[in-house]
């Protein structure tokens, strides 16, 4: 009898066990907490988004060089500002400018023509620029030069910045040696380019121009 009692107490126990399980699975199950959605971004899971480059430059002021090359790649001129000189110039004395708006607008005293230079004249620019030395050829702006401190290029090269200095700043250019032992460092920008003549190995020279009659003229020592 006995050993029946605890058979029924087992089964009794067994059977309320499942209905309690039964029980705890009609339950309903929380729903999940909604996701706030968020937008993807660039550089964080987003699509990567490219700026348009900025392009700081003015139109060509002429596809046929001053001085009778032709402007082959038709780039825009590079842009200038006034304490920064760069390939197309120096602030307002931007290459291809022409003599007379220089002139009217009180940018230079006055121009003396080169001797032996057929449509060459020269004249000096404002001492709040650097002095710039002024080359036109037929009435426009072929080149300048610097040789005096004050202006540096976008990447701070200026007068008596060291020669390895420059090669760093501009790695594409070239360097150009002369017939006399002379050297410069050509940092070409289209059409244009700027032209670092060296002596003792430090800038002496800074050339803004079109960069074919520039190294013409280092190279062998010809032209205006």
């Amino acid at each position: 009898m006995r050993h029946r009692r605890t058979v029924l107490a087992a089964v009794a126990f067994t059977l309320l066990s499942v209905a309690a399980c039964s029980d705890d699975a009609k339950q309903p199950t929380a729903a999940p907490a909604p996701t706030e959605s968020i937008p993807a971004e660039a550089g964080v899971g987003g699509p990567e988004v490219t700026e348009p480059p900025a392009t700081g430059t003015a139109k060509p002021a002429f596809t046929k060089n001053p001085d009778g090359t032709t402007n082959r790649s038709g780039a825009p001129r590079p842009a200038t500002g006034d304490t920064t000189i760069s390939a197309g110039g120096l602030g307002p004395y931007k290459i291809g400018v022409s003599q007379a708006t220089l002139k009217s607008t009180g940018l230079f005293a006055g121009a003396v023509a080169k001797k032996s230079c057929t449509g060459y004249t020269g004249a000096t620019g404002l001492a709040r620029f650097g002095s710039p030395d002024l080359v036109f050829y037929k009435g426009r702006l072929l080149y300048l030069s610097l040789q005096r401190g004050g202006p540096s290029t976008a990447k701070g090269t200026m007068i008596d910045t060291a020669v390895a200095d420059v090669k760093r700043a501009y790695p594409g250019g070239k360097q150009l040696d002369d017939w006399t032992g002379a050297t410069a460092w050509l940092a070409p920008h289209g059409d244009y380019t700027l032209l670092f003549a060296m002596k003792n190995d430090k800038v002496a020279v800074i050339q803004a121009g079109m960069a074919e009659p520039l190294q013409f003229r280092f190279t062998d020592r010809q032209g205006c």
